[in-house]
């Protein structure tokens, strides 16, 4: 018993002297996670306004990567049947009316094909090749002239009214369409091609005549230099005179509807008219030089 006494006594003696070591080491703990604590609320409140400032950064490039994968939202492709009135205004411009408009110097003359050869035939008829795209606004401007042109040896039917692209040069420049345009003549044949809609998407296809012409022909000297080889509008009469680039300056037609410029198209005091029906000449008169033998195009500023 007195050992087991003993052992107690002993075990409780050598106990008592670590008491107030204990309750220090204790006292001390609970600074330490008093502390601990602080840092890590200090910590949090560092941290949370880093964090949201990461999120609302991580967030703008999210928004940054979307808008240029995706492509901006307000370019939607708009194409409608033309009116009436824009059909008629377009296709019957008199014949006095194109050879009372001096467009000057305002007007670019076409290139006479530099080889010799036959023209070119399609359908047993000489052919207009016209190739282009909805978005461009130089294509937009020659547009309207090539209609008028074309009204003079045929009838043109089912065209579109649509405008250049709002991101380009002269953005939103009003126009015709020739997407699914059809045309009836008893001289000539006409194939065109709308390389894009005014949204800049792919439209239609490029055809092997397409190619054929625009390598042999819409490339120096037919244009300045051979970075501007491939542009648009081309147009090609029978392989007989040529044209890359606009006849005049889209910034004739700025602000107006396919309506406001359809209905100035027989009053030759008006730019559009001079624009217009000055490029139209140009190109009726190469048209008749192929089918008829006329004199050639008269050069820019060379008068009506």
């Amino acid at each position: 018993m007195a050992n087991t006494r003993h052992d107690q006594a002993g075990r409780k003696s050598a106990r008592s002297p670590q008491g107030p070591r204990a309750k220090m080491r204790a006292r001390e703990r609970l600074a330490a996670e008093r502390a601990a604590r602080k840092r890590a609320e200090a910590r949090r409140r560092l941290l949370a306004p880093i964090t949201a400032v990461t999120a609302v950064l991580a967030l703008v490039v999210a928004l940054v990567a979307v808008k240029l994968t995706a492509g901006p939202a307000h370019l939607v492709a708009s194409e409608a049947p033309a009116s009436a009135a824009v059909v008629r205004q377009v296709s019957s411009v008199p014949a006095a009316v194109l050879a009372s408009v001096d467009p000057g110097q305002a007007v670019t003359s076409l290139e006479p094909v530099k080889t010799s050869g036959p023209p070119l035939i399609i359908g047993g008829k000489p052919a207009i090749v016209f190739v282009s795209e909805e978005s461009c606004p130089f294509c937009a401007a020659e547009r309207w002239s090539v209609a008028v042109a074309l009204s003079h040896f045929g009838t043109l039917s089912r065209l579109g009214t649509t405008s250049s692209s709002a991101t380009d040069v002269y953005p939103n420049t009003a126009t015709l369409s020739f997407r699914t345009v059809r045309y009836q003549s008893a001289e000539l044949t006409l194939r065109t091609t709308e390389l894009a809609d005014n949204a800049d998407r792919l439209l239609q296809p490029q055809t092997a005549l397409d190619t054929r012409l625009i390598d042999a022909f819409d490339v120096p000297p037919y244009v300045n230099s051979a970075d501007q080889s491939g542009a648009v509008p081309f147009l090609d009469i029978a392989n007989k005179y040529v044209l890359a680039g606009a006849q005049y300056n889209p910034q004739v037609l700025a602000g107006l509807s396919a309506a406001q410029i359809a209905s100035q198209l027989t009053d030759p005091s008006s730019q559009v008219a001079q624009a217009i029906d000055g490029s139209a000449q140009v190109i009726i008169t190469a048209i008749d030089q192929v089918l008829h033998g006329k004199p050639t195009p008269r050069t820019a500023g060379a008068g009506a």
